[in-house]
């Protein structure tokens, strides 16, 4: 039954809708501390881009397109911030370089860099579904969408601070110009769009230009001969270069530099022997996710794989599944040569493995006179495989509070004024959260370890202390060597945060002055999450 013009609305909006609240709350999970391990990368050279006024990030490990992005709405918003705040931007930015990776501020910086990743994952879902449908008709692309809205390998990363999402949006969108070149009737168009988004998608990150295979492949099929297919070719790599260079201007002012840090980066890579794609895809995801499912299934990747040979086996679609085919080998090839494995790597590979998974269900349609059921039998299908392992995702970022604001939520319900309160300034408490003590009278006096040793062995005065068991002060208030003797309060997080990233669930131990006044015994030795 053909489907009105109001009806397709309805269900694209559903099919975004789902995809927005499975994302969505990744954006605040966390708050005011980062969220991912990698979220620090971005942020801390946008930061230094905002305290210098520079248009570069002078750091080319990831390419700068998605640092220019947050830098340059941060600046669009800076007004507003000033207007609410009543001071400017530059006043509450953290410092550069970082004293310890996790002090990245202000709040409202990781909340807009995490927005904007959140509407190039939602970019990837539209863009999935407008391919598929560009292929095999409208129900196709409706279900295309539907799988990229659901997968977990992209709602997972769909709103975290890195360059993956970028990446993956601009390879969708090549691949979708592309086919409009083909299709569309308007080759030399396609073909401009087409280099333009292969441009964009190297500047977010370097490995994403493989992604021109495809599009080469494809405008090899441009109608009227070789002649107009040159041509296209032609088009597509100026295109892609002026749009890299636009994205990254570095590119021409300081390859240079460009070039060390591609080096730098590849030399890690080699380096790490960390990760097997086929685990994360069909035992549990990334080893840097708090997701205790797999990124794709192996259901879902049987069903990808009979899409690509239900396309490969149709006439209509055989050609466009044999130029992914030759990107995603390519890419594969590239990405097996390193033993680091994150399954990111692999991120602008999904969404056409959700075009394919589409298309077998277009295949079927088409030999089933109740289309009805296929659609609903692959409707219940996709919800089934991929809908849990994204829905317990979703959950738990919904409700995570980092154990740092639920030690200082503690701080302040039990502290009465007085004594200030010592913190270990290796559990990376921002500015804005030793601030919350002032409210009580109190202040949060933040102290690396070994002047934090020296303060409890000569002054003391310090009602409670912050501290971590990656220190030694803990041992320290064992073995009684503090002027003033101080007891187990709370303990909070579950994780040792040691290491780059500290996490949201690092231990955090409170210890309390003796002579404080009595505090309900209840949190002693609780472990929330």
């Amino acid at each position: 039954m053909p489907i009105s013009r109001n009806v397709r609305l309805v269900l694209w909006t559903a099919v975004l809708l789902l995809a927005l609240a499975l994302r969505l709350p990744t954006v605040t999970a966390g708050l005011p501390y980062l969220g991912y391990v990698d979220e620090g990368h971005v942020l801390h050279h946008v930061v230094r881009m905002l305290r210098t006024g520079s248009w570069e990030p002078g750091w080319y490990l990831y390419p700068s397109l998605p640092l220019t992005a947050i830098a340059t709405a941060a600046r669009l918003g800076a007004p507003v911030y000033r207007a609410v705040h009543g001071h400017p931007l530059a006043d509450d930015l953290s410092a550069f370089p970082p004293v310890l990776y996790d002090l990245a501020e202000p709040v409202e910086l990781i909340v807009l860099a995490r927005g904007l990743t959140l509407l190039a994952g939602l970019g990837i879902v539209l863009l999935t579904g407008l391919l598929a449908r560009r292929l095999a008709g409208e129900a196709a692309g409706l279900f295309a969408a539907l799988c990229a809205a659901l997968l977990p390998a992209l709602v997972i990363r769909g709103a975290v601070i890195t360059v993956d999402p970028w990446a993956t949006l601009f390879v969708v969108a090549a691949l979708y110009c592309a086919e409009g070149a083909v299709r569309g009737g308007r080759p030399y168009r396609g073909a401009l769009m087409a280099g333009a988004m292969t441009g964009f998608a190297f500047a977010s990150k370097y490995p994403a230009v493989l992604v021109g295979v495809a599009v080469g492949a494809t405008l090899l099929r441009v109608a009227g001969g070789w002649r107009p297919r040159v041509r296209c070719l032609e088009i597509a790599a100026l295109s892609a270069l002026a749009a890299a260079a636009l994205a990254m201007p570095a590119l021409v002012t300081d390859r240079e530099t460009v070039l060390t840090d591609v080096a730098r980066q590849s030399v890690f890579y080699a380096g790490q022997h960390m990760g097997s794609y086929w685990d994360q895809a069909v035992r549990r995801a990334e080893w840097d996710q708090p997701l205790e499912h797999p990124e794709i299934g192996i259901a879902f990747l049987l069903w990808i794989g009979l899409g690509f040979a239900a396309a490969v086996t149709d006439r209509r679609t055989r050609p466009t599944a044999i130029a992914w085919a030759l990107y995603a080998g390519t890419a594969g090839l590239a990405l097996v040569s390193y033993p680091f494995r994150p399954f990111r790597n692999v991120l602008p590979l999904i969404p056409l493995a959700c075009v394919l998974a589409a298309l077998l269900v277009a295949r079927v349609r088409e030999k089933v006179p109740q289309r009805l059921w296929v659609d609903a039998v692959a409707v219940l299908l996709a919800v089934l495989f991929l809908l849990p392992a994204s829905w317990s995702y979703a959950r738990e970022k919904a409700g995570l509070v980092d154990s740092r604001v639920q030690a200082m939520d503690w701080v302040r319900e039990h502290a009465e004024g007085g004594d200030p309160v010592l913190i270990s300034e290796e559990l990376a408490i921002v500015r804005s959260q030793a601030a919350r003590l002032g409210d009580i009278g109190d202040k949060g006096v933040v102290l690396p370890e070994q002047e934090a040793r020296k303060q409890l062995r000569r002054h003391g005065g310090f009602s409670y202390l912050m501290t971590s068991p990656a220190t030694g002060l803990p041992a320290l208030l064992v073995a009684g060597g503090t002027r003033e003797p101080y007891e187990p309060a709370a303990r909070f997080g579950e994780t040792p945060g040691i290491g780059q990233w500290r996490g949201n669930r690092q231990v955090i131990l409170i210890y309390r002055h003796r002579a404080a006044e009595p505090f309900l015994p209840s949190p002693v030795g609780a472990n929330p999450k």
